[in-house]
């Protein structure tokens, strides 16, 4: 056998999604793959200690491909106590088991558990500015640029009949396999039912607004100024504009005070990114294109023109955007401010067939050219985005040429089986590294 893979499931959907995805890569190369249940965490840790101590499959190499930390925040059964009761060691240092985990967040959010990292964990972001943080901030920490990929369809869900979840009535239909056939055609294609989509949840900003309510207004005011600095300029990347604020206060500030102020930052994260979601749909909407929203609490959102977003009303899984990605001609993708990377939309989109419209980053510039594979809009130039929608609605040859040639470039380069790839040299590189240390000792 290959070797062994541990992944965690029934933490976050989509991380779930994510990790099912890289799993079949894994386990059509050979591994054996292990899964972590948090719903059962005692079972689990007890299965995982009789893999690795031989009576399943002896002699595998065993590494955990993880998201957000998952798994490694504590998981109470999963550690072993200390003399006064207290976590000591986590069952991947008790089994040797090295950890490769992947930051689908930028690293402020994770400040208290990067505090005490495991000894034997490699750290991947999918922003290069998040990999410059981290290299900055925690250069103890290996750390690597992986970026995030397309989800497909998985294995058991290809060859389902399932409905596109909660549509308006009479609008019902069963979503044909499109995305695993090589090429369709043009007629397949136009028939599409959605011309527009966009799969997220909505969080409105009077949630966010209640929670910056509770501060001083001194430290109100502090995160206005940033929050207004960000929606101004928004080609900034969030260290350098927070770091500017926070040395104004204090110029002399060390390297190691400034990362545990930017811990205290993901509310200006979320602020702009929110806000510019919200001011992307109220665009479209006021400017005459209807769009179909996939996520919860979109009836929530204010706009002169309501009727023009037609919504699902509830939370929708990963799979579910994936098939509402396949029967849509366009689908919009607003970045969670990540200046160097990408969001899975993207290449979602653009393995589905759809034609993936979205605000650009560097990394997305250095893949695909505007107008050939993908289409760019301007997070200050909104006004222009219903015209820019019309205008490419209106020519559906053109549309549907480019969407195949991004679906062609996204096939080639940005599966999570393009990712498993890169992490397998990683988890070969455990066991390589794990045979040193052995040989040393001998």
């Amino acid at each position: 056998m290959t070797g062994r893979i541990v992944f965690c499931k029934h933490a976050v959907e989509t991380l779930t999604y994510f990790s099912r995805q890289l799993a079949e890569a894994f386990e059509a190369w050979g591994y054996e793959i292990f899964w972590m249940d948090l719903a059962k965490t005692g079972l689990s840790a007890w299965k995982l200690r009789q893999a690795v101590s031989g009576t399943v499959s002896p002699g595998a190499e065993t590494v955990l491909i993880t998201f957000n930390f998952i798994g490694l925040s504590g998981e109470e059964e999963w550690y072993a106590l200390d003399d006064y009761g207290q976590p000591a060691a986590s069952i991947w240092e008790q089994l040797g088991i090295r950890c490769l985990n992947i930051l689908v967040d930028h690293p402020i959010y994770y400040y208290r558990a990067m505090q005490y990292p495991l000894p034997e964990m490699q750290v991947f972001c999918i922003d290069r500015d998040h990999v410059a943080y981290m290299k900055r901030f925690y250069p103890q920490i290996p750390c690597a640029f992986l970026p995030i990929a397309g989800n497909r369809l998985l294995e058991d869900e290809r060859y389902q009949e399932q409905n596109v979840p909660d549509l308006p009535a009479g609008q019902e239909q069963n979503v044909s396999d499109l995305q695993h056939q090589q090429e369709v055609s043009f007629e397949e294609w136009d028939n599409r039912l959605y011309p527009l989509i966009f799969t997220a949840n909505y969080v409105p900003i009077a949630n966010l607004e209640k929670q910056l309510s509770r501060l001083e207004p001194e430290y109100r005011d502090f995160y206005d100024a940033m929050i207004q600095s960000l929606m101004h300029n928004p080609n900034q990347d969030l260290l350098s504009c927070i770091e500017g604020f926070l040395r104004r206060e204090i110029p002399d500030l060390s390297d190691a005070q400034l990362c545990e102020g930017m811990s205290s930052m993901p509310a200006v994260d979320l602020w702009v990114r929110t806000c510019f979601r919200e001011k992307t749909i109220q665009a479209l909407a006021d400017g005459g294109v209807k769009i179909y929203l996939f996520g919860k609490d979109w009836e929530q959102i204010s706009c002169r023109h309501p009727e023009n977003l037609i919504v699902t009303g509830r939370m929708v899984t990963s799979a579910e955007c994936v098939r509402a990605a396949m029967q849509a001609k366009i689908s919009l993708n607003t970045m969670p401010w990540f200046k160097d990377g990408a969001h899975d939309r993207v290449f979602t989109s653009m393995l589905c067939g759809a034609a993936a419209l979205t605000d650009d980053s560097r990394y997305l510039r250095e893949q695909f050219a505007d107008l050939d594979t993908i289409v760019y809009y301007g997070l200050q130039q909104l006004e222009a985005l219903p015209q820019q929608v019309t205008a490419l609605l209106a020519d559906p040859q053109r549309l549907f040429a480019l969407a195949c040639r991004g679906k062609r470039a996204a096939v080639q380069c940005h599966q999570w089986k393009n990712r498993a790839a890169i992490l397998e040299k990683y988890a070969a590189r455990a066991g390589k590294v794990k045979d040193e240390k052995i040989m040393k000792l001998q």
